[in-house]
């Protein structure tokens, strides 16, 4: 079973180049992580609007280990236009 963390980010106008490579940096960094099984780079919205991140682990158990820690829910980063959105995703298990 695996468990996935997604966030879209909204950039600035003009930051989106920026932040994706921060992104980047982070997907390098949780790459080797123990329990890791993807972290996969900034997707691009088709309006260009959002950049979207995703980190699949073997299970939340791994995410939560991983020493990832979330911002508060409100805050407004720095060359980003909103709030981020998080979604903490389980795998759904089929018959």
């Amino acid at each position: 079973m695996s468990f996935i963390f997604m966030v879209f980010h909204w950039p600035e106008p003009g930051r989106a180049d920026t932040l994706a490579q921060s992104m980047g940096e982070m997907r390098d960094a949780l790459a080797g992580t123990p329990g890791c099984v993807a972290v996969e780079p900034p997707y691009l919205t088709e309006d260009g609007a959002c950049l979207v991140g995703i980190s699949k682990r073997a299970s939340k158990r791994a995410f939560l280990a991983s020493g990832i820690t979330p911002r508060p829910p409100n805050e407004i980063v720095e060359g980003e236009t909103r709030p981020r959105e998080r979604f903490f995703l389980d795998e759904v298990e089929t018959a």
